[in-house]
């Protein structure tokens, strides 16, 4: 009893670092009990990635190498505990003749019998590549989710990716036509257990009527979707779709400028999040025009999360604010909104200034401004008790002026909410943590840089 519940507790505390894969491995080497709990962190999610090469070595077969996470995770002691599998990176486009990783990836997945979550997105992958490991993926009886990208959905592969079922999460980054044609009467078997169709990245293929033949195999239990960069659809193809997924409550959709206003503006009930991809915007009509796009799919929403995702992220881009975003979101949105991300996106000193007096319930603020918002935000960010973290992209001001030294940074914490941990400015981070003292015992707060510099 004992030694599970020790093992239990070090599972708990090394999940804090799930991503410092040195510090895992060193805390396995300290006893059996230690290696046991970070194993288990450590194997949870193996990935194969490898780097760009100039040269094609003619030489690599696509046998791992010895210090490779993969071939150690598939031990018998370590193949039990992986869950997720990410294959990418720049593979070898060798026919599988000469590149026998294909056979390797295949014997790893029957080794992992605890498998829920697969992505096959390689950069670079000769066509037959998934062949072996799709034929077997349709007997993993734990599979919940599945990423794939072309390598999987071309014309050796396309049939073998239809006859998986059982998926709660669904992934295609830049669908051809081959697997949208397909796509329908697959999702006609996986549902009523999908919850999530995520298109991604290249979405050119997507047609208004391909958006229609979706609707009868997902309308009753869809709960996340994406739809990526397509010109062949207009925002009144996109919001009559969205206007027949009632469940929906996370979303993420490509923005481009258009002209026609839709008829149809989409009531989702149910959005929690929403992320919108866009690109940079030289004016100020096209930042209204992106504001107004986003301010009609949320207008209906308990929204808690917002996310813009710059395509471009040239900081020399001009800075037009996105104020009337902002007063959207703390007229009409202030007792629901928890995370605004915001990133590149613009935001004036007086559009901060209203958004930390009205919306009370924020927990994360990351935004683009002027070095003027640190000030305000050390002035009207007091009263926010849930907020956590606070990051700022200082622009349009020279370089000198935009630098914040540890002193400044420590001021606007100190001062600042009494929740806040976390502040960021230009890439630089500090966080505050309550310290014990080595001496008497006392308890003190610490702020101090934890990554980057101004």
């Amino acid at each position: 009893m004992t030694d599970r519940l020790l093992y239990d507790i070090h599972v708990q505390v090394l999940a804090f670092l799930h991503d410092d894969r040195i510090s895992l491995y060193n805390c396995a080497l300290v006893d059996r009990n230690f290696n046991n709990a970070a194993s288990k962190v450590l194997y949870r999610r193996v990935c194969y990635s490898p780097e760009y090469r100039h040269v094609l070595d003619l030489k690599d077969r696509g046998v791992l190498e010895k210090n490779s996470m993969l071939k150690a995770a598939c031990t018998p002691h370590h193949a039990p505990l992986v869950i997720e599998l990410e294959i990418s990176g720049y593979i070898s486009t060798r026919p599988p003749s000469l590149f026998n990783l294909g056979a390797t990836i295949a014997n790893a997945i029957q080794k992992f019998v605890n498998l829920s979550k697969i992505m096959f997105c390689p950069v670079t992958f000769h066509g037959e590549l998934f062949v072996q490991s799709l034929e077997l993926l349709p007997k993993i009886s734990n599979l919940q989710e599945l990423a794939v990208n072309p390598s999987c959905t071309g014309d050796r592969t396309c049939h073998l990716l239809t006859r998986i079922e059982s998926l709660r999460r669904l992934t295609l980054d830049s669908p051809g036509r081959l697997i949208l044609d397909a796509l329908p009467e697959w999702l006609g078997r996986l549902s009523p257990g999908l919850l999530g169709l995520h298109l991604k990245d290249n979405c050119g293929s997507i047609t208004p009527g391909v958006l229609k033949s979706f609707v009868p195999h997902v309308i009753d239990h869809l709960r996340e979707l994406t739809l990526g960069l397509s010109y062949s659809l207009q925002d009144e193809d996109v919001f009559t779709f969205l206007s027949q997924l009632p469940l929906l409550e996370r979303l993420q959709l490509q923005h481009y400028l258009q002209l026609r206003t839709p008829k149809t503006i989409p009531k989702l009930m149910r959005l929690k999040y929403f992320a919108a991809d866009y690109l940079p915007a030289f004016d100020k009509r096209e930042v209204v025009a992106l504001c107004r796009w986003v301010k009609w799919v949320i207008s209906s929403s308990p929204i808690e999360h917002v996310c813009l995702i710059r395509g471009d992220q040239d900081p020399d881009t001009i800075h037009i604010p996105f104020d009337s975003l902002i007063d959207h979101l703390a007229t009409k949105h202030a007792s629901t909104l928890r995370i605004l991300d915001f990133k590149e996106a613009y935001v004036s000193v007086k559009g901060m200034k209203s958004l930390l007096h009205r919306c009370n319930h924020l927990e994360e603020v990351y935004v683009a401004a002027r070095i003027h918002v640190l000030g305000a935000f050390r002035e009207h960010a007091c009263h926010l008790h849930r907020l956590r973290v606070a990051r700022f992209n200082i622009r349009n001001a020279k370089m000198k002026r935009a630098l914040v030294d540890d002193d400044l940074a420590r001021q606007i914490i100190t001062k600042g909410p009494p929740s806040l941990r976390i502040l960021g400015v230009n890439g630089a981070v500090w966080e505050r943590n309550w310290v014990s003292s080595r001496c008497n015992g006392s308890v003190y707060l610490l702020v101090q840089r934890i990554c980057g510099s101004c």
